[in-house]
């Protein structure tokens, strides 16, 4: 019967869905402090300091991945993100303040590690635009899933001997389970649930 096929198909679908915070979704202002802060399925932390959620850094012209407001703090600190449900895909672009590329390895970088809950961690680097302002990157990691990652910045003196003191976050993407998927997959259950028993019924 071709419509137990579709009736999987439907159940099966939405079964997770990328997501993609942009940190503009509640307004340039006020800032939101990001330590403890949970939305869409995910909850930040942020230590030691402040980061703010929505923070606008100036990336007009100084960055082509990121736009105002980011996800921004100081360079000591560390992020965390804790998933509510298990991902298989994490990616971000990170800006530093800094005129200068930061090697993701070496005496001058990395520019930021990314630890998973799954036991792989990753090194990366930045390269500053032609507006310089900004040294910037892209983060993307697919494959075995995590339910919390951790991210550390460089926080030194680049070559140029500016301290790097402050980043910027931006299209933080992940994937979870959708809410909806569970009644989506609970419908489709019930559908074959209805089919088997007209099957039984005109068989009698």
């Amino acid at each position: 019967m071709r419509l137990l096929p579709l009736v999987l198909l439907l159940a099966a679908q939405g079964a997770s869905w990328a997501t993609t915070l942009t940190f503009n979704e509640f307004g340039p202002a006020p800032l939101i402090n990001v330590n403890g802060f949970h939305t869409q399925g995910v909850t930040f932390s942020f230590a030691p300091g402040q980061a703010s959620y929505n923070q606008s850094i100036g990336t007009a012209g100084n960055a082509l991945l990121s736009v105002d407001p980011v996800l921004s703090g100081p360079t000591s600190g560390v992020l965390t993100l804790t998933f509510d449900y298990s991902s298989t895909l994490l990616q971000f672009d990170i800006l530093l303040l800094s005129i200068s590329t930061i090697d993701d390895h070496g005496p001058n970088g990395p520019a930021y590690s990314v630890l998973l809950s799954n036991g792989l961690s990753f090194d990366g680097g930045t390269t500053p635009q032609l507006s310089n302002g900004y040294s910037e990157g892209a983060f993307a990691y697919s494959g075995a899933p995590f339910s919390v990652a951790t991210i550390s910045f460089f926080s030194g003196t680049d070559v140029s001997g500016l301290d790097v003191t402050d980043f910027g976050v931006d299209n933080l993407t992940y994937v979870t389970p959708e809410p909806a998927s569970f009644f989506g997959l609970g419908g489709g259950l019930l559908a074959l649930g209805m089919i088997k028993r007209r099957r039984l019924g005109g068989d009698r």
